[in-house]
Order: structure tokens, then C-alpha cells, then sequence
């Protein structure tokens, strides 16, 4: 489990220690670590915490390997212990079961799959994940959490703009009869939030709207799309999260299970993660784990 490097991809020597702004290491331990032994590894490992907390760094890499990162990935959904949130701020989703309810959990090679009343994940975890957390207190959000973060190179998703018919979805998680889908226009590199619908009204609108911003268009998109409450589809470079059911309307709580927020306000803020929660340059996040209440 401390095999993998603490390398978080900022390579400065703070002055006055001589550890990594990024990683906690000496300049010593950067260079020796590919050929030391896994117990000086470790060794190494346990120190990072309390030498980033001196240095005021708050994200730090969890010593997980690929599969530490699958086996927390399924025991989180299989025991119901978090909840796994995928998108921007002002435009998520939330994947959790309902209280009672249980997660069904298909673990392929490094494809996780998960189903639950109103909701369907899909994560890639592979060479190219990373394990980050943040300790406190610089953190708005309660409990140990994690972020699943994706190299910057390859966790980058077409900046889409304006809405546009994507066509058939080509990797439904849930089998119904809407099959079109939309992207609403995020144009954001980390995330993207789209609709899938069958015939109807909201198809109608979405195709009318095709090539408008989501703001301009969202007074004639808004009141069909909560009326029909259509599958939302959000996706990172770490794979998607599909929920089911109906739309709050402003004033209303969300419901316990999974769900999704769109809101224009925080979506202006432009903002990747929570404020006190941004990543090193180096990543883009693919999805947040927080333990439920």
C-alpha cells in the first residue's frame, strides 16, 4: 500500500525545511525513493501529514494504489458508508442509496459499475487516478474525504459551449427508452452535464435550443425539463454518474437518494471544487467521496 509516490506534481524545496511544497519530501528523499526499500517508504509515508501541516499545505496524496483505490471505491458503495459526487460546483451529482435502500456493485478489471433505486455510477480507475485528501481545517465539508483525481493530461473533456444534440448515448448505465442525449453547455474542461430524453416536449425544446448558452436558453429549457424530469448524465475523465426521478423546484429539499444540482449562480463562480478544496495544477477531479451522516 506504500508503494506509490507522494508526488503531487509541485517540485519546490521550501527554504527554510527543505521539503516539497507539494509532496512533504526532502530533496534527498525525491531522489532516493524509486530505489529504497518499501519500509523506508513507508516510514517516509507517515511523516508526510504533520510535515505538510507545518508547511500550511493542506491536500496531500493517500499511499493508495490502484487497487487500494477500487477496494475504497467498493466498500464505500457497498457498505453505504459515502457519498460519490461528480461535476463542478453549481453543477453535480450525488450517488447514494436511499436510506433502506441497497448498492449493487459489478467490479470489471479497472471498470466499477453500481446501480440503486434512481441511479447508476460508472468509475475508470486506473494508472492515471490519483487519492488526494484535505486536512482540516481549511475544509467546508465534515468527516475524512477523498477526492479521485485524474492527471491533467488525460482527464481533460471537450469544452462544449452551448447545447448540442450529441446523439444516441453510446454507454447507457440504466436501460430505458430515452436514448438522445444533450449536452447543456457547461464548457467547462472537468466536467460535463447532460440530459437524456425520449420523444417529447423536452427533446422538442433541447433540439430549438441547440447551439444557445445554457443561461440564455435556461428560461425556455427550465420549466420542461423540471416538469419532465428527464435522466441527468454527468460526466468526468473518471467516468459518470446517471440519476432518475423528479427535479426539485426551487424551495425544495433534495431527495435521499441519488440526485443532481444545477445552479447558475454557483456555475458562474467557476469554480472546479469547493472553496479550501483546490487541487494541485497537476489534476482535475474526477470524483469526491464524503462519509454520510
Amino acid at each position: 500500500m506504500t508503494t506509490a509516490s507522494p508526488c503531487v506534481g509541485i517540485c519546490k524545496l521550501d527554504d527554510a525545511t527543505g521539503w516539497c511544497l507539494g509532496c512533504g519530501r526532502s530533496g534527498t528523499e525525491i531522489a532516493d525513493w524509486r530505489e529504497s526499500p518499501a519500509d523506508w517508504r513507508s516510514a517516509i509515508w507517515l511523516e508526510i501529514p504533520e510535515r505538510l501541516k507545518q508547511l500550511g499545505v493542506a491536500c496531500r496524496r493517500l499511499p493508495w494504489t490502484k487497487t487500494d483505490m477500487q477496494n475504497f471505491v467498493v466498500q464505500s458503495l457497498e457498505q453505504g458508508s459515502g457519498t460519490f459526487v461528480m461535476g463542478v460546483v453549481g453543477a453535480v451529482a450525488e450517488f447514494a442509496p436511499a436510506t433502506g435502500q441497497s448498492v449493487a456493485v459489478e467490479v470489471r478489471d479497472d471498470k466499477i459499475t453500481a446501480h440503486t433505486d434512481g441511479g447508476a455510477l460508472h468509475m475508470w480507475i486506473n494508472d492515471d487516478v490519483r487519492a488526494l485528501t484535505f486536512d482540516p481545517p481549511s475544509t467546508p465539508i465534515e468527516g475524512t474525504h477523498v477526492v479521485l483525481a485524474v492527471k491533467r493530461e488525460r482527464g481533460r473533456l471537450p469544452a462544449v459551449g452551448s447545447i448540442a444534440d450529441l446523439g444516441e448515448d453510446a454507454a447507457p448505465l440504466i436501460d430505458e427508452s430515452a436514448k438522445q442525449l444533450f449536452d447543456l453547455g457547461l464548457n467547462r474542461k472537468e466536467a460535463r452535464f447532460c440530459v437524456r430524453v425520449a420523444d417529447g416536449s423536452a427533446r422538442s425544446v433541447l433540439h430549438s435550443a441547440a447551439g444557445q448558452t445554457l443561461i440564455s436558453s435556461l428560461p425556455m429549457l427550465g420549466p420542461v425539463l423540471a416538469a419532465e424530469s428527464p435522466t441527468r448524465v454527468i460526466e468526468t475523465a473518471l467516468g459518470r454518474i446517471e440519476v432518475q426521478g423528479q427535479i426539485p423546484r426551487p424551495g425544495e429539499r433534495s431527495p435521499d437518494r441519488p440526485h443532481t444540482h444545477l445552479l447558475p449562480d454557483q456555475l458562474a463562480l467557476s469554480r472546479a471544487m469547493p472553496v479550501g478544496m483546490d487541487l494541485p495544477r497537476a489534476y482535475l477531479p474526477g470524483a469526491l467521496c464524503y462519509p454520510r451522516a
